[in-house]
């Protein structure tokens, strides 16, 4: 297992399971949606905590990342129009640095 953390996020990857974790440093999750392979977490506003990447190698093995176990940097890229977000993963690897989409949209209806 690959593990690592800066001021901003913390991330894992465990190689036996397949599975990537990147999460806002020091934020709790009231609630997750799962699309497909990927699991977002929400705290208690209905802003976007954390991301579960299951088939992590295949998924980015696309974008030319073949070496999950070298993360040197992971971070969470949210974009919200309206009630719509849009997620994207940054990566920062030696040599590489890609920010790789989430395939689906989320519809987020979120109330107080």
């Amino acid at each position: 297992m690959v593990m690592g953390k800066d001021k901003s996020y913390t991330w894992d990857y465990s190689e036996k399971s397949d599975i990537l974790n990147v999460r806002k440093l020091g934020e709790k999750t009231a609630g997750s949606a799962e699309l497909g392979d990927f699991s977002l977490d929400f705290d208690q506003n209905g802003n976007v905590v954390g991301l579960e990447i299951m088939n992590a190698s295949e998924f980015f093995l696309d974008v030319g990342i073949t070496c999950l176990s070298e993360i040197k940097t992971a971070e969470l890229l949210i974009k919200p129009r309206g009630n719509i977000l849009t997620v994207a993963v940054k990566l920062v690897l030696p040599g590489i640095e890609r920010v790789v989409p989430i395939p689906a949209p989320v519809v987020a209806e979120i109330s107080p």
